[in-house]
């Protein structure tokens, strides 16, 4: 079926509403269903005109019952005004629709149009649509709809454009692929058609598209699926005006047309900290310690008004009296200063790093102020990091705000709205045998974004992993630009502040920002392969894991098999590789049929989780023949061990002396196309200097290590989503 045109001129095409010319358009029920008709979406017969009685005659050539519609320039819930009425015969069109312009006219809402349909049969109503959805940009829906929409929210998002596989992804969400097979007997719906239906709309070459950068919201709904096929029954869309352009110059941190080079901000020839004090020691004092910790005796700076040194360290009045080259200014004076600390640097310093909070987080007067830094900042021509966060790690540039960092050069960068956090991330990192290339705190971003930074980080030659705190998502179009550039290529995982309402508060007053909604970063995370954590402690397990294991190309789609001791932990070990999405594999026969030959399987499983009585008293190779027994006859991605120190001081007399040695066995296998990792359970109850042998001993043998299964799980699902990412190498 395809739709009837109207008499010319009928539709009345794009109106502004009321509210002036920065409003959506809105496009009128019956141009947009042409559209549709135009990109192959089935809609149904039906004739539009602004005359009733024009209206009452074309409809004849429709099959009743009918529907009629009123259209115009504010009326978007239509039957919320009493705009729609069904089951109509060709009679009562002319009355209807002098009565429905009457009664829709007296709540002050004005009728441009009606239109006419053939009422179609009922069918699975279901709600598809593109809308931009701020600070993400235009994301694609796919949910129940109808008068379902709003109670029930259960709606899908991915990311526009659609691929094939993305379109196919939401046609197999639990509810929607059971909605789509039928129930009861009834016949399966046409899954076929609804898939082109979503490409037609949402996809590369669909309407979306073609409507470019204007489109605010493209929604049909309901779109009625049967096992005839799919059709639209309503739609409408509204266009955003024509972008004027502001005459400023370019914006370098903004919309990535002016690329920064990164480099001397994590490895900077020259330092100066401004706000180091001789009377009342503070960051700034702190700061200075840090450096020269790392090694900084030429090329570091306090900025101060009077005194000639500040720590030890040779201080000036300002940066313009330096002879030599200064890469990276922290500034750390009141927030009403900074401002004039950023002019004051007369353009000298590519990278300004304002530490002081007091700024959009602490309301009005906070916001002025952050206007100021950063008009200041555009004056001089230099890059704002912060406010509101606390400095740079870069073991290679000697860059730091922590006393006590390693200084081993590794693979794994972050990127952090919270300082606090990544001082976090950096020690109980360390502490986790991860080396880090670069962290970056950002606080508030109102100049280098947390995307702009990914961007620069997937290139940097010397990161191989990527982790990210966010407390907001005011960056997010540019992230989900850099998570695609990453996509196979560097795993990233992503932390979300802010997440819950309470969270959501205390972002509020951390950054001045607002977190998304889960669901979008859900289908961020599926269209890039990035990976979403929802727990500090997640965030390093998935960086410990990648660190080790992001190079091994490994056997595609081979899923997880656990190995430990049974018992309870083996229920818990596969409860949490549920939660995370994690497939364990049963084990073939065959690799049952060899565990059973070496005498495993009876009281215990060899199924998957695999129970293997292993403790102080058991041989030192245990599970290293275990391990080759089984990977010898199946090929398992990930291997995931869980050891109970406990048992070593309750049934042995050498504390972990045995445990050292059966996990140096064990990673002495050349892992070829598998990783592995260790849950080391109950560790608290070793003494603290066997607890730290055990971490160690780990790390030296490049075991990454978890304390509990959810950490292994969330590890595993972040490099299972990264290798389905990953180009096939052969």
């Amino acid at each position: 079926m395809t739709m009837v045109s109207a008499p010319e001129g009928a539709h009345g095409g794009t109106r502004g509403e009321a509210g002036g010319s920065a409003a959506p358009e809105i496009v009128y029920e019956p141009e947009v269903k042409a559209l549709l008709a135009a990109h192959g979406v089935e809609v149904p017969p039906g004739v539009a005109s602004a005359d009733v009685a024009e209206l009452a005659r074309a409809s004849r050539q429709l099959r009743a019952p009918l529907v009629l519609k009123a259209y115009g320039p504010a009326l978007v819930h239509k039957s919320d005004v009493g705009a729609v009425r069904l089951g109509l015969g060709h009679e009562g069109i002319a009355s209807a629709a002098a009565e429905m312009r009457d009664r829709v006219g007296a709540q002050g809402v004005e009728v441009a149009g009606f239109l006419v349909e053939e009422q179609l049969r009922p069918g699975l109503e279901l709600l598809v649509a593109v809308v931009r959805r701020p600070p993400f940009g235009r994301v694609v829906a796919l949910g129940l709809g109808g008068t379902m929409t709003e109670i029930l929210d259960d709606v899908a998002f991915r990311l526009f454009p659609l691929s094939t596989a993305d379109a196919e992804a939401l046609l197999s969400g639990p509810r929607i692929s059971r909605l789509l097979g039928g129930s009861r007997g009834a016949p399966a719906l046409d899954r076929q058609a609804l898939l082109r239906v979503l490409l037609a709309i949402a996809g590369a070459g669909g309407l979306a598209a073609e409507l470019g950068d204007r489109l605010s919201e493209l929604e049909c709904n309901p779109v009625v699926v049967s096992p005839e096929g799919v059709v639209a029954l309503d739609a409408r869309l509204l266009l955003s005006p024509p972008s004027e352009s502001s005459g400023a110059g370019p914006d370098p941190g903004g919309d990535g047309s002016v690329a920064t080079e990164f480099g001397p901000l994590f490895q900077p020839r020259g330092v100066a900290v401004a706000g180091a004090s001789t009377t009342k020691p503070g960051f700034g004092n702190r700061a200075l310690a840090a450096y020269r910790s790392m090694g900084w005796r030429e090329g570091l700076y306090a900025v101060h008004p009077s005194a000639p040194e500040v720590d030890g360290v040779p201080a000036v009045r300002s940066v313009a009296e330096i002879d030599g080259p200064v890469d990276y200014l922290l500034v750390t004076v009141p927030a009403s200063a900074c401002p004039g600390a950023v002019e004051a640097t007369g353009g000298r310093v590519p990278f300004v790093h304002v530490v002081s909070g007091g700024f959009r987080e602490a309301g009005l007067e906070g916001h002025r102020l952050e206007d100021e830094l950063l008009a200041a900042g555009r004056r001089v021509g230099t890059r704002l990091l912060g406010p509101n966060c606390i400095g740079m790690y870069c073991p290679k540039g000697r860059q730091t705000f922590q006393l006590d960092v390693p200084e081993t050069l590794g693979s794994v960068a972050v990127v952090s709205q919270s300082g606090g956090l990544a001082g976090d991330i950096i020690k109980a990192g360390s502490a986790r045998g991860i080396d880090f290339s670069k962290v970056a705190t950002v606080g508030n971003a109102i100049d280098v974004s947390p995307g702009e930074l990914l961007q620069w980080l997937v290139r940097d030659p010397d990161t191989e992993v990527v982790g990210i705190y966010l407390e907001g998502s005011a960056d997010a179009e540019r992230i989900v630009e850099g998570l695609r550039q990453a996509r196979g290529k560097v795993p990233v995982a992503i932390l979300l502040g802010g997440q819950t309402p309470s969270g959501a508060a205390a972002v509020a007053s951390h950054t001045g920002s607002l977190a998304g909604d889960r669901r979008i970063w859900d289908a961020v995370t599926a269209a890039t392969g990035a990976a979403l954590v929802t727990r500090f402690e997640d965030l390093l397990a998935v960086l410990a894991y990648g660190q080790r294991w992001s190079s091994v190309p490994v056997t595609p789609g081979g899923g997880t098999v656990v190995l430990g001791v049974g018992g309870g932990a083996s229920v818990l070990a596969a409860d949490a590789c549920a939660r995370s999405g994690v497939e364990l594999t049963p084990t073939t026969a065959e690799a049952a049929a060899g565990l059973r030959a070496m005498g495993y399987g009876v009281g215990t499983s060899v199924a998957n989780p695999v129970e293997i009585p292993f403790g102080p008293v058991t041989p030192v190779e245990t599970l290293r023949d275990v391990i080759d027994q089984l990977l010898d006859v199946q090929d398992y991605a990930d291997v995931l061990v869980h050891v109970n120190v406990q048992a070593y001081y309750s049934y042995g007399t050498e504390g972990v002396r045995p445990l050292v040695a059966q996990m140096a066995a064990y990673s002495s296998r050349p892992w070829a196309r598998t990783r592995t990792g260790v849950v080391v359970r109950n560790l608290e109850c070793a003494p603290p200097e066997d607890a730290e042998t055990v971490r160690s001993a780990l790390v030296d043998l490049g075991l990454p290590s978890f304390r509990d299964f959810d950490e292994a799980a969330a590890a595993i699902a972040a490099m299972e989503r990264f290798s389905a990412a990953r180009p096939d190498p052969a």
